[in-house]
């Protein structure tokens, strides 16, 4: 069980976390996302890397770009090429495990998040409005669960949002070739 994990440490500046293909069952682990407050908020004035990046930058040690990284992230078969990656990329990727139970509305308060998977669970209940909150999120991948309703109207004020998939697992009396989802790049 993810309690299990977490047990001895809170990784409280977390940046990714990666669980899938885990097999964990249960409901999401609400707990620990109250506590990862590093993805929480990236404003620039409340983040540690952004006051050493400043700091080196006024005493001239460096003249690199903010943007040290680069990766690679294949959701689905789908490749996400990011060339640019600063050290406060933040992701989250629970899928293909049996979590249970709705989402819960404190995923909304994670508003540092990039990229957010959990697709290939048994959520159910409706996608909460809540996940509008994420304003910094590009992709969002919440296929294959069982979850209901309308897509909240928040999530159209999502600047950033480049992939969303909310499509449902197949029926059983599916043909296959049925469009039963919505994915939007």
């Amino acid at each position: 069980m993810v309690q299990l994990m977490f047990q001895n440490s809170l990784f409280l500046d977390l940046w990714i976390v990666d669980l899938s293909h885990n097999g964990f069952v249960g409901p999401l682990p609400t707990k620990y996302f109250n506590l990862w407050s590093a993805m929480v908020d990236v404003d620039k004035e409340n983040t540690k890397y952004w006051h050493a990046y400043d700091n080196y930058m006024l005493n001239g040690l460096i003249g690199a770009s903010p943007y040290p990284y680069s990766m690679t992230i294949t959701n689905k078969g789908v490749k996400m090429e990011y060339a640019k990656v600063s050290e406060i990329f933040s992701a989250i990727d629970l899928s293909c495990n049996k979590f249970d139970g709705g989402i819960p509305d404190v995923v909304g308060s994670l508003k540092g998040l990039q990229l957010l998977n959990l697709s290939n669970n048994i959520l159910v209940g409706p996608n909460p409005p809540a996940l509008g909150n994420l304003k910094n999120v590009e992709a969002l991948d919440l296929s294959q669960n069982k979850l209901v309703g309308s897509i909240p109207t928040q999530l159209t004020q999502l600047n950033f949002l480049k992939v969303f998939n909310a499509s449902p697992p197949p029926s059983s009396n599916s043909k296959g070739n049925e469009d039963s989802g919505l994915l939007a790049e």
